[in-house]
């Protein structure tokens, strides 16, 4: 049995056995907003039309930045605002560095918006002041584009090869949404809703393909099936290859 005496001798054992990690950890936790995590070097990488200066304003990071307590999640979402930013990471490596890469956008497109002609990304973002010079236009046969069937336009040019792209005069979207896509020397390509592009892409590549290979000259491109697409020649035939 234990005695009276004994019990009260393992008090303060026990106790020193909780409060030691305890105060360890707090200890701890207050050792982190020392400035030994103080922000000392941010590296940036993948910036090109975004600046340095612009990518730390808007990751908010700066002299005195706590690097153990920063939230890397916010600044990321912070980050990806700008419309040139498509996506971003950030890291820490304690005690005070931060690395941030970002993935910007590229223009692949021009379209007008209300009176301005403005540049779009692949996935149809708005680029500021981007200049639109030799890059494909995005228009309607008639009337105005809705935002939807702009963006769809856009993300078919994107899934096209960047030298094939750079052969696109225009994608003209009619009202029912049916793309036409018109190439500075080549056949009309007849491109159907927006939609299955990366499929779209490859059938067009390997018609063209096809057609240099047999020296055929093409007047138009089918890809509304791109499991079936077809070929229109200059005489009028039609042929599947």
């Amino acid at each position: 049995m234990t005695t009276l005496r004994e019990r009260a001798a393992g008090r303060p054992r026990t106790i020193a056995v909780v409060a030691i990690p305890a105060l360890l950890a707090v200890l701890f936790a207050t050792a982190t907003y020392t400035p030994l995590f103080h922000l000392r070097d941010v590296r940036v990488e993948g910036e090109h039309e975004v600046s340095r200066d612009r990518v730390l304003a808007l990751a908010g990071v700066g002299p005195g930045t706590n690097v153990f307590h920063l939230d890397a999640g916010a600044i990321e979402r912070a980050l990806v605002t700008d419309p040139w930013i498509a996506s971003a990471t950030v890291e820490r490596h304690l005690p005070g560095d931060v690395v941030i890469r970002i993935q910007e956008r590229a223009p692949v497109a021009r379209s007008a918006v209300g009176s301005t002609m403005v540049a779009l990304a692949g996935d149809g973002v708005v680029l500021p002041d981007a200049p639109t010079d030799d890059l494909p236009e995005i228009r309607a046969s008639v009337g105005e584009l809705s935002d939807d069937v702009r963006t769809g336009a856009a993300q078919a040019l994107a899934a096209l090869a960047p030298v094939l792209r750079g052969r696109v005069d225009a994608v003209v979207a009619d009202p029912t949404g049916s793309l036409v896509i018109t190439l500075a020397e080549g056949p009309t390509v007849h491109y159907g809703p927006a939609g299955e592009d990366a499929a779209k892409a490859a059938a067009l590549r390997a018609i063209l393909s096809w057609a240099a290979g047999q020296g055929a000259e093409l007047r138009a491109v089918d890809l509304s099936v791109p499991q079936a697409p077809s070929a229109t020649l200059a005489d009028g035939s039609t042929v599947t290859p």
